[in-house]
């Protein structure tokens, strides 16, 4: 008889025999698989959700910005420069593209409108990728005119030129000097405007003084044109025996054709100068004209006397403003006079005399002539002339000495070359 005890008499070993397996039913693990699936999709549902939320809340949500003070709804999606072309750009205008002198070439060829968020410029290039934010500020401006480009030049300002007339003998106080100034030519128009001065003009001043000799000084100085001519050489015998000094205005054609006449001229004591080369009004001439006139003149005395002079006596004594202008930088001085003997005229030998002891002062300044036509009266009353002046206590001097011995003059004048030019 078995033992009860054993296993294989318990009842437990009866109901469950060893040869059976035992079953397990899954049904608890489907159960948590559709759990999590379904938390999956609540998931995915709230995110989705709060995605959409998000999403039109920063797209399409409305919102409020200030654009020029005043309140205007925008949405999160518009860039500024939709917001720009829904509004017409607050009516805000770009700026005008300008000529150098202002006419408008462009209406719109300026500058764009101006834009700041929030204080902070935005540029063109920006305006598409720039987005707003509630309670963003906006300040829209009306873009800027704009000058057309242009190209920088340079040019000359002409000196002025003043002159102070009355005195028998005018000189270049000052010279004058050509100004700079930068001007611009417009790249579109073509217009010409002038700016900035970088160099001012020097004025020219042309001043003139009748000699004032030292009170203890009794001078006059006796001149005489047109020459050389065969009239000049008895004209030297008497001045040199009668032992006075003369000035000699002479043309620069005539000297080149009696180089010899020049030259005893000053072997004797007197001087030369200037009377231009052919006797034209210098007044007519124009600029290179009168400076191819004035130098072939001094050209011809130097040569021919071996010397050098800048006084000049301008035919019929005018030289004008313009003249300075055109030629001061070759002249020394021009020599008018303070007595006329009308000896041109041939009135007379008693009546050039006359003329010449009726005007006669210290520092007086008389005009003769040497050339020109015939200058026999002139040789025949001079001897007179001489005496009666010497009786009078006169010396006869050159319009050289009487410039020097005044003192007022500057010295190149003095010097008989021209001023220095201007710093």
């Amino acid at each position: 008889m078995k033992d009860k005890s054993e296993k294989g008499d318990s009842p437990q070993a009866e109901a469950y025999p060893e040869n059976v397996e035992t079953l397990v039913i899954p049904g608890s693990h489907k159960r948590n698989k559709t759990g999590i699936i379904v938390a999956i999709f609540c998931v995915l549902v709230s995110a989705l959700a709060a995605l959409s939320v998000w999403f039109w809340w920063n797209n399409y949500r409305k919102f409020s910005v200030q654009v020029n003070n005043i309140a205007v709804q925008v949405t999160g999606k518009q860039s500024l420069s939709d917001v720009l072309t829904e509004h017409q750009d607050f009516n805000k205008k770009p700026g005008k593209l300008l000529s150098l002198s202002g006419k408008t070439l462009e209406s719109k060829g300026g500058a764009p409108i101006s834009v700041r968020q929030n204080g902070t410029s935005i540029s063109a290039e920006q305006l598409g990728s720039t987005y707003l934010h509630e309670h963003d500020s906006l300040i829209v401006q009306n873009g800027k005119d704009v000058s057309e480009k242009h190209k920088v030049h340079e040019k000359d300002i002409p000196f002025s030129t003043s002159i102070t007339t009355g005195g028998a003998i005018q000189f270049v106080e000052q010279q004058g000097k050509t100004g700079k100034q930068e001007y611009w030519v417009g790249d579109r128009s073509g217009e010409q405007v002038d700016k900035t001065v970088t160099v001012q003009p020097t004025e020219l001043k042309i001043n003139s003084l009748s000699p004032k000799p030292p009170a203890d000084k009794k001078v006059i100085a006796l001149t005489f044109d047109d020459g050389p001519s065969n009239f000049t050489a008895p004209i030297l015998d008497i001045l040199k025996s009668k032992g006075a000094k003369a000035t000699f205005f002479d043309i620069g054609k005539q000297s080149a054709e009696m180089p010899q006449m020049e030259r005893q001229i000053l072997a004797d004591g007197n001087q030369v100068a200037s009377h231009s080369n052919s006797h034209p009004d210098l007044t007519t001439l124009g600029r290179d004209s009168l400076r191819t006139e004035l130098e072939t003149g001094f050209n011809a005395i130097n040569t021919a006397s071996n010397t050098k002079s800048r006084m000049l006596r301008a035919p019929y004594g005018a030289f004008n403003k313009q003249c300075w202008t055109d030629a001061a930088d070759m002249v020394s001085s021009n020599i008018i006079w303070t007595t006329d003997t009308l000896d041109w005229k041939k009135p007379g030998e008693q009546e050039i005399k006359d003329q010449v002891l009726k005007h006669a002062y210290s520092g007086a300044i008389v005009l003769m002539h040497d050339g020109g036509g015939d200058r026999t009266e002139d040789v025949n009353v001079l001897p007179s002339i001489i005496d009666s002046l010497h009786a009078q206590g006169y010396e006869l001097v050159t319009v050289d000495d009487l410039i020097k011995m005044d003192g007022r003059f500057p010295k190149w004048v003095a010097n008989n070359e021209v001023a220095p030019q201007a710093n």
